[in-house]
């Protein structure tokens, strides 16, 4: 009897669920960076809300509520995006008919689809961008069409063992389609 080889460990950050002929990948967001950015955050929001609250007996048109009022703004924002990076999670549910991408439970995006049909192949491919002198890579994954038209199925601060592991992932249920089709 030839035993069965186990499937390598999932990389940090990534779950996958055979749930019949679907797989459904996910992918958190949390890093350390959104935690060190938390605090910045929290502040970015509470020192505007506090002096728009102090201002408040203040004329609406004076260039003080109004420089106040769009710092927070400003902070909101912020603050938002830190807290979807802490808590959102990238879903990838593959079917033998179409690849869905959602983002959650922070709303961002709205949901994408892609006919599986309509896939040539699926590849992980490094994303560097420049900042103060440093180089940052990420991978992301991308499925190129028939058509030669690609689209990002993921773009987060993914790993490259993430990356490759969502591209296998997928590449399983499209030759299982595959396969389906020829029987």
């Amino acid at each position: 009897m030839i035993p069965v080889p186990a499937a390598p460990p999932l990389p940090e950050g990534l779950t996958v669920e055979r749930l019949g002929a679907s797989t459904i990948i996910s992918i958190r967001w949390r890093n350390m960076t959104s935690w060190a950015l938390l605090p910045l955050g929290l502040v970015a929001a509470a020192i505007p809300l506090g002096l728009f609250y102090k201002l408040r007996e203040m004329p609406w048109n004076d260039p003080i509520q109004l420089v106040v009022l769009v710092f927070g703004i400003v902070g909101l924002v912020f603050s938002y995006i830190v807290i979807g990076r802490l808590i959102n999670v990238t879903r990838l549910e593959v079917t033998p008919e179409r690849i869905r991408i959602s983002h959650g439970p922070v709303p961002w995006r709205r949901p994408a689809e892609v006919a599986t049909d309509t896939i040539r192949s699926v590849e992980a491919r490094p994303f560097q961008w420049r900042y103060e002198g440093n180089v940052a890579t990420h991978h992301h994954v991308w499925a190129v069409r028939e058509d030669g038209h690609e689209t990002c199925l993921l773009e987060r601060d993914t790993t490259k063992e993430q990356a490759n592991r969502v591209r296998d992932e997928i590449q399983q249920v499209l030759e299982a389609r595959a396969a389906g089709k020829r029987n």
